[in-house]
């Protein structure tokens, strides 16, 4: 009887441990073009500094997909939609601040991977992304005044 209660706790500690992960899409409703991150510090103090996270993405005419948020660097970031130059983007702006999400920890991703979570008819979904390319920083200066 003892044995009993043991294994039915390993067992639900079991199930409950795989709920924790995250299954990872191989095939998304939207094309991802390739990553690019790059660290970037403000003019002035208050501009802060920390890292950019872009994702070229191209979506489908049914906008039914919600982009929600990134995995990066033991980080987890909301993620905005951005156009440039007639291109999307998911965009985000990843502070440089210590600690970070225990989720994201737990992932273990590389520094050049990152996951993607987004939402496709109300259900949430996940998608790794890879290679991330490192642009070199962008210092923004202060503007003197006279």
């Amino acid at each position: 009887m003892r044995n009993l209660k043991y294994i039915l706790l390993i067992m639900a500690f079991g199930l409950f441990s795989c709920s924790s992960q995250k299954k990872l899409q191989t095939e998304t409703p939207f094309e991802m073009g390739s990553a690019s991150c790059q660290e970037y510090v403000g003019g002035k103090e208050e501009s802060g500094k920390g890292m950019m996270l872009s994702i070229p993405v191209t979506m489908g005419e049914e906008n039914r997909i919600e982009l929600n948020e990134v995995f990066f660097r033991g980080k987890q970031v909301s993620v905005t939609m951005q156009e440039k130059d007639g291109m999307r983007f998911a965009v985000a702006r990843i502070p440089n601040s210590k600690g970070g999400s225990a989720e994201a920890v737990a992932l273990k991703l590389e520094s050049t991977e990152a996951i993607l979570s987004y939402t496709d008819n109300g259900k949430v979904k996940y998608t790794k992304i890879t290679d991330i390319k490192q642009k070199q920083p962008l210092i923004h200066n202060s503007i003197q005044k006279n």
